[in-house]
């Protein structure tokens, strides 16, 4: 995985009047997946999506349960949190557990600490831009209190993507599990994202296709301003359960 910080380009300062705050962009480099994987692809809005070339959490907790455990033990109960599975300064989707969940953990340069963040969530959402792009997703996450966008570009081939968009796109919820590097405090919400649902299956076709062979400079050239077509607001409906159950059969 690689993660940067930059500017937005000048041309791309001003929307609606405002100028555009600095982007922290995070690529999951295709490079990066090491050894050979592969699974059946799931199904979103009554289509089958390609095959999982990059294995899941779900996919590493149960090969890892099953290492522990002597084969014909049966089902054992693995409980995880959505914290150990953070990244400082970067965003990562998941759906461990079929709940589709963003977990955010910031640095001390992206925000000094959470403080305030947690209430303007409750008051005002954040918001999911959803973009689809040839061979890759961009995923934008805008929080009140912040004066920085987080900007994810996702392959459909990643397991925790494609866990991540049929969760999210069964019930139109996503939860947000935010922490910070230097600051002990935790923040977890379930959110509404109404019209998930309608942005995603508007992008599958381009999202399907071959991924771009330069996936960091494919997201760099269209992360100048936001799609208002792909936005999905969050709307704080309840704290989120900090801790996820998994059933794995050994």
């Amino acid at each position: 995985m690689t993660w940067w910080r930059r500017k937005k380009k000048q041309a791309g300062q001003e929307q609606a009047g405002q100028k555009q705050p600095p982007v922290a962009v995070s690529v999951f480099d295709p490079g990066a997946v090491t050894g050979s994987f592969q699974r059946l692809g799931l199904t979103v809005g009554g289509r089958r999506l390609p095959p999982i070339i990059a294995p899941s959490i779900t996919d590493q907790t149960a090969a890892q349960t099953r290492r522990s455990f002597p084969a014909g033990t049966g089902p054992v109960d693995v409980h995880t949190s959505h914290s150990t599975h953070a990244e400082a300064g970067s965003v990562v989707y998941m759906g461990l557990g079929g709940r589709a969940a963003i977990v955010v953990e910031l640095t001390r340069d992206q925000r000094r600490n959470l403080y305030d963040v947690g209430e303007a969530i409750e008051d005002d959402g954040a918001s999911l831009y959803l973009d689809a792009h040839p061979g890759f997703l961009r995923a934008s996450l805008a929080l009140p209190s912040m004066d920085i966008d987080l900007d994810t570009a996702m392959l459909v081939g990643m397991g925790d993507v494609q866990e991540f968009l049929a969760a999210a796109h069964a019930i139109e919820t996503v939860e947000l599990h935010i922490s910070h590097a230097t600051h002990d405090r935790l923040l977890n919400f379930t959110c509404a994202a109404p019209g998930l649902r309608e942005v995603l299956e508007a992008g599958l076709d381009l999202i399907t296709l071959p991924a771009p062979a330069d996936l960091r400079g494919a997201l760099m050239a269209v992360n100048d301003s936001l799609n208002p077509a792909a936005h999905i607001p969050l709307r704080v409906t309840g704290r989120a359960e900090l801790t996820i159950k998994l059933e794995v059969d050994v």
